[in-house]
């Protein structure tokens, strides 16, 4: 009775480590993730005054950021991008925030935070970028898949463009497929190592 009892305990602590582990930053892309890194270009850098939006739709049921690939023109450690979200429908500032190129790193994917926004799914949001201590040779710039199957309306400095910004967009939650992928490794791990005790006892 009692290895019974701590069998059903341990499973029960393994699926709570599951489940807690589950609980993930949910990547959502809004460009074709099948594009060759190589195809994409750059957005320029945008001087003061210089924008650039782009609308998407959100899937998700909350949002905690995006992440966005940007690169480092000249030093730009004394510039900062200015991030917002806008309700489309409404045209009022959701979120904003602002993160120093310093913190910025140079071709890669950054993490843009802002504080939860809930009951996203399914409503339209634009994404504004603006930069500040920016110039001709210093500043940020961003990526963008320049494919013509893109819906979503993205306007650089003033200026429509056929494209999608390389951005994807960030839901922490639980995700189902985590928790069954994990659960199946311990549940394998356990009755390999059930077999091997058995073997060797």
């Amino acid at each position: 009775m009692k290895k019974k009892l701590s069998v059903i305990l341990a499973a029960v602590c393994l699926l709570v480590f599951a489940y807690l582990y589950a609980h993930i930053d949910k990547n959502t892309y809004l460009y074709d993730r099948n594009t060759d890194s190589a195809d994409f270009t750059g957005t320029g850098i945008l001087k003061e005054g210089e924008e650039i939006t782009q609308t998407f739709t959100c899937t998700e049921d909350s949002l905690d950021g995006i992440n966005l690939k940007a690169t480092l023109v000249g030093d730009a450690g004394q510039v900062n991008v200015e991030y917002s979200l806008i309700d489309a429908e409404s045209g009022s500032v959701v979120r904003e925030a602002l993160v120093s190129g310093s913190e910025i790193e140079n071709n890669k994917f950054n993490r843009l935070s802002f504080q939860t926004l809930t009951k996203t799914a399914g409503k339209d949001y634009i994404l504004k970028l603006t930069e500040t201590g920016s110039d001709d040779i210093t500043g940020v710039s961003f990526y963008l898949d320049a494919g013509d199957e893109y819906k979503e309306r993205l306007f650089i400095k003033g200026n429509e463009t056929k494209g999608m910004l390389i951005v994807r967009l960030i839901t922490h939650r639980f995700d189902l497929e985590t928790f069954v992928v994990l659960s199946g490794i311990v549940a394998f791990i356990a009755g390999f190592m059930k077999m091997l005790y058995k073997l060797f006892k």
